[in-house]
């Protein structure tokens, strides 16, 4: 059965997702689809809206010399000139072909011949821009990042409001509050009955947490910070806590109603009685109740098995960062960036908590995880100053680098595959509230994004959509070619619906029958494999 938007509404599944994945059609058949598609999801959020033009060149040359200040700024460079964009594949560029689908260029302000310079004029910048060398991990032809890529771009968030344009790349719909699940929270339950072992599925470290509404519990999430968090929640090695209480026997696995699955749970006397407790509760209230108890009951059972697998013990001994610095010497683990000559250092670790990120999902005990980052000592990109264009620009390009490392990484990390790396299973979704008002317009919010989709089925070295360049200001995206949820193949300016919309597809995940977005969505064409 089709279900359409409406059948879903009627059927009284809140914002219309399809939580009881089984009852619709997710079992092993639709698990056939997702073979050859990534199982895991890295969501790394930048904070407070980007200037993504300052990276990504999209534009044409008219686009350019409207939209783009001059080159200037010396060894803290903004603005550029259309001879300064190239593809980072270094073939020819023509900045008049046809969009909206081109190779992944942009203003180069590094040294192709010494990439690691911070010295020497910038080609083509008039001598007015000194080389930097932030953002050269996406193009280096050793490793070829840009190839495992694609960018989307133009799409209308809905908002110039932060948090509902956080709320909007999680989910796809703006608001004050989510209207839909995460796109963390479906992937986690959807790879559930795939991955049993994974004993955290959804996992936050940092940002916003990605909600699962009325998905199954297993997909809410968890915070987990460090190593450190999670012995007083998830360990029971704390004698405060769990002294005479540690012993565990495996009983059967009893569903909220009664009725008995196949497998076993490891219980403690006190799990065994809160699990007997709770039960016991069925049916005195009301079905609300009994829905929140239900709730509880499942994520009770949930940590039981958490706990008993001593995930610290495992979290210990994986290593974050260890295969790129010891391949090359150019990408060492405690790298440091610095604006300017050295008017603001900062180590790489400063970014995000990206090795605590690598250690979870090497150690395979997660789905999905969720991370804040952005450039060195913790800079937010909220800023509206004066030079916030320049300001953005060299913090965006160690903000990009210091992403691009962490994808190199995972590149080089064999997966649990044969033959696959880390990259290869995880697709890196990184996004943003929101765009922000081209340089020559200053440093607002403005509603039309980008984001970034690595890894996984992503079909690489290419940049989808652009922008309107008849418009005067901040112009908005132009019209690229999408997939509805209908399954038409239409053309029209994209949104945040339909970016969610393709992580979700990069998954062999179907709207309408493992998902649904409110507002309507498609997933770009042309951008899965």
């Amino acid at each position: 059965m089709k279900l359409s938007r409406r059948k879903l509404f009627e059927a009284g599944l809140g914002v219309g997702q399809v939580a009881l994945l089984e009852r619709f059609g997710l079992g092993e058949a639709r698990a056939q689809t997702m073979m050859g598609k990534p199982t895991k999801l890295l969501a790394i959020w930048l904070d407070g809206g980007l200037h993504w033009e300052t990276f990504f060149c999209p534009l044409s040359l008219g686009g350019i010399t409207k939209f783009i200040p001059a080159p200037s700024g010396g060894l803290i460079p903004w603005g550029y000139a259309p001879a300064q964009v190239e593809h980072f594949d270094r073939t020819p560029v023509d900045l008049n072909e046809p969009g909206p689908r081109r190779k992944w260029r942009g203003p180069i302000f590094w040294d192709w011949d010494n990439p690691g310079a911070a010295t020497g004029a910038v080609a083509n910048s008039g001598g007015a821009q000194q080389h930097r060398p932030y953002g050269y991990a996406w193009a280096d032809p050793a490793y070829r990042l840009y190839a495992r890529s694609a960018v989307l771009m133009g799409a209308d968030q809905g908002t110039a409001s932060h948090f509902s344009g956080i709320v909007a790349g999680l989910c796809g719909v703006a608001g004050a509050n989510f209207r839909a699940p995460s796109v963390q929270a479906v992937v986690a339950a959807a790879m559930a009955k795939r991955f049993p072992d994974r004993a955290i599925p959804n996992v936050t470290i940092s940002g916003v947490s990605p909600a699962s509404l009325n998905l199954p519990s297993i997909a809410a999430p968890t915070v987990v910070t460090n190593d450190a968090s999670v012995e007083p929640t998830l360990s029971d090695r704390r004698d405060g806590s769990w002294k005479g209480l540690r012993a565990r026997t495996m009983q059967p696995d009893v569903f909220f109603d009664g009725s008995t699955g196949m497998g076993t749970l490891p219980l403690t006397t006190a799990d065994a009685y809160a699990l007997s407790a709770t039960r016991s509760r069925k049916g005195i209230s009301s079905p609300g109740t009994d829905a929140l108890l239900e709730t509880l009951y499942d994520t009770y059972k949930g940590a039981s098995r958490t706990v008993a697998r001593d995930i610290l013990s495992i979290l210990s001994g994986v290593r974050g960062y260890e295969h790129l610095a010891m391949r090359d010497m150019r990408y060492p683990t405690n790298w440091t960036a610095c604006i300017g000559s050295a008017d603001s250092c900062g180590s790489g670790a400063s970014l995000a908590n990206y090795d605590f990120a690598l250690k979870l999902l090497k150690s395979n005990l997660v789905t999905s995880v969720s991370l804040r980052a952005t450039s060195i000592s913790n800079f937010s990109f909220d800023t509206h100053s004066s030079n916030g264009p320049q300001i953005h620009t060299n913090h965006l390009r160690i903000a990009f680098e210091g992403i691009g490392r962490l994808l190199l990484e995972m590149s080089l990390t064999p997966g649990a595959e044969a033959g696959k790396t880390l990259l290869d299973e995880t697709l890196v979704y990184v996004f943003s509230d929101f765009g922000r008002t081209f340089p020559k317009s200053g440093s607002d919010h403005h509603p039309a994004t980008c984001a970034i989709l690595s890894g996984g089925s992503i079909i690489g070295n290419q940049m989808v959509g652009g922008y309107d360049e008849t418009q005067n200001g901040s112009p908005m995206g132009v019209p690229v070619p999408l997939i509805e949820e209908t399954g038409d193949a239409v053309t029209r300016a994209p949104k945040s619906q339909d970016i969610a919309a393709t992580v979700l597809h990069a998954f062999g995940l179907e709207g309408g029958k493992d998902y649904f977005i409110p507002g309507g969505y498609g997933h770009f064409d042309g951008v899965v494999g």
